[in-house]
């Protein structure tokens, strides 16, 4: 198992499984929140986006997960 934080506080664990084959994990801070990633099959690149994609929920976003009970008061 390998450990690298980068400059911007990001953290990267790559996890080599035995017979080959990893599990790559990213860890970013997003405001006053902490994003984890996960992928074995999924490239580095692929998984560093998709932190990017976080955005705060829209009331109407909110409502939706809340009503499909994803999430409570």
């Amino acid at each position: 198992m390998t450990c690298t934080v980068d400059g911007h506080g990001e953290m990267r664990v790559v996890r080599d499984f035995p017979g080959g084959g990893h599990r790559v994990t990213l860890t970013r801070r997003h405001h006053d929140a902490e994003a984890e990633v996960t992928g074995q099959t999924l490239d580095e690149p692929g998984l560093r986006r998709l932190p990017d994609t976080l955005h705060p929920l829209s009331d109407a976003e909110l409502e939706a997960l809340m009503r499909e009970g994803v999430i409570g008061r």
